[in-house]
């Protein structure tokens, strides 16, 4: 047998007071997908570090087809034919599809002038062997999330790569853009290519993958054939596997007495994104928003929270008419949003978490001129004990924490700002099923409080579980109301695509 295309033997990698990877054995065969699943602090992230040249590792080796290999930089990874798409894109927005896919190995002319045809040239071809419809003088800024991903892919491989990781890469998708991004996969392992795919959507791995390992706590606990085989595939027991735990059920949900009306929305409407939108919100009630990438949901939000100027329309609170033309206008109303982009929105990343927290408040903590540090530290220690964010201290840096815990600092935030309406913008997006569990826990508790929450959300078996309605969006026009008896993933698809009115 021939050897595989990647081995890595013995893995081990120490940071100041934490084992990150332990011995860890990992392999990759040629046309092959191998999914990498673990929970947020697994130690996913640094394996594929170590393999991507930008961490050393402390013991271990790395094997290429059989050869031992030393891997001590990004560029000599990308020199021995191994890419990482990382779910934050690396592209500059300024610049073409073209430009991008070459940034840096632009080819020149005799004259030491950029050869611009022939760099157009050879990146219509990359896009035609990936399948991609696309027009290489196109400036990126003009691209959707899902297209700018097909540029990473041909950038990876004009680098002639044989090994593509991919992290997260569906995260930002709806179900017609993950559909094309394995389209092109299976054309990539129909080249032979290996491709390592990092994911916590667990229902993509029986459609997508080969074979699954899982890492918890820095080790490898695990490594099985995937769905894609032909075999069964259990995913209670993967999930027991990576969280080391048994989860009672994937959504908890429980339904909480609904109240009185708290936010109605009547006629918001933008010219050209938001369409005479009009709904109502309950205390203690989840409302769910779905649609596809680009229905509207995240303008929605946006509108409602003053984040985006809206030219008519009007919100109620309490029953009453009020104008909210600032984010800070929001916030003294008791509205927050839990932002779809955490890191660059939802989140200051050099503050420590106590400070993260109080961001939304600082009013409570204000001691005369001054800020209260004392007060901040220990309020912040109340709702770090209450949500259960593992980090070692209150004045730990928030960038440190693992996505699931981050999103936990986010949410304390709006707690402490005593939001009574809060806005879920893809609330478990790049977080572990642990970590979602207890996001839905947390939910649930807040529903008993009666907080009125509205969750936007691409993940379908969310939707249906975790919601007591649904609206559906499409094109900025809510097209499908749907009671939580009457959803499905068939009706709320039919309501996207189609935009046929359900119960409008």
């Amino acid at each position: 047998m021939a050897p595989p295309l990647l081995e890595m033997k013995q893995i081990t990698r120490r940071f100041p007071g934490v084992l990150a990877l332990d011995r860890v054995d990992f392999d990759l065969r040629a046309g092959e997908v191998h999914v990498l699943l673990g929970e947020n602090g697994a130690g996913k992230s640094t394996l594929i570090k170590i393999l991507s040249g930008a961490y050393a590792r402390d013991s271990g080796e790395i094997r290429l087809v059989g050869q031992n290999v030393e891997v001590d930089s990004p560029r000599t990874a990308l020199r021995l034919g191994i890419s990482v798409i990382y779910q934050e894109l690396n592209l500059v927005p300024g610049l073409s599809v073209a430009e991008n896919i070459f940034l840096g190995r632009e080819p020149s002319r005799a004259s030491g002038l950029l050869d611009n045809a022939a760099i157009r040239r050879e990146s219509r071809r990359l896009l035609d062997e990936l399948g991609i419809d696309l027009d290489p003088a196109r400036t990126v800024k003009s691209l959707g999330v899902a297209e700018q991903q097909m540029i990473e892919i041909a950038k990876a491989l004009s680098f002639r790569s044989r090994i593509i990781v991919m992290d997260e890469p569906s995260a930002v998708l709806g179900d017609r853009e993950i559909d094309r991004l394995f389209e092109i996969i299976g054309r990539l392992k129909a080249k032979d290519t290996g491709i390592i795919y990092i994911s916590h959507r667990l229902q993509e791995i029986s459609r997508i993958g080969d074979r699954v390992t899982v890492l918890r706590d820095g080790r490898r606990v695990d490594t099985m054939d995937a769905g894609a085989n032909g075999g069964g595939f259990d995913h209670a027991a993967l999930v027991e596997r990576m969280v080391g735990r048994t989860l009672k059920a994937q959504f908890p949900k429980e339904t909480a007495e609904r109240g009185p009306e708290v936010l109605r929305v009547e006629g918001l409407r933008r010219k050209g994104v938001l369409h005479d939108i009009s709904l109502s919100l309950h205390a203690g009630e989840i409302l769910g928003v779905a649609g596809l990438v680009g229905s509207g949901r995240t303008e929605l939000a946006r509108a409602i929270f003053g984040a985006d100027p809206v030219d008519g329309g009007t919100i109620y609170l309490h029953g009453k008419p009020v104008s909210i033309r600032s984010p800070y206008e929001a916030v003294r109303m008791g509205i927050g949003l839990l932002t779809e982009d955490r890191k660059a929105q939802g989140l200051v990343m050099p503050l420590d978490v106590a400070q993260n927290i109080s961001l939304a408040n600082l009013g409570a903590l204000r001691r005369g001129p001054f800020i209260s540090r004392s007060a901040e530290r220990r309020s912040a220690a109340e709702h770090v004990a209450s949500l259960r964010i593992r980090t070692p201290s209150v004045s730990h840096s928030v960038r440190t924490l693992s996505g699931g815990n981050q999103q936990k600092v986010v949410l304390a935030k709006w707690l402490f700002a005593r939001a009574r309406v809060l806005i879920f913008d893809e609330p478990t997006r790049g977080i572990d099923v642990g970590a979602k569990v207890e996001v839905y826990q947390l939910m649930n508790e807040l529903a008993r409080q009666g907080v009125a929450m509205m969750m936007i959300t691409s993940e379908l078996p969310e939707a249906l579980a975790m919601s007591d309605r649904i609206l559906v969006m499409r094109e900025g026009r809510i097209t499908g109301r749907l009671e939580r008896e009457e959803a499905t993933q068939e009706a709320i698809m039919r309501c996207a695509v189609e935009g046929e009115a359900a119960h409008v």
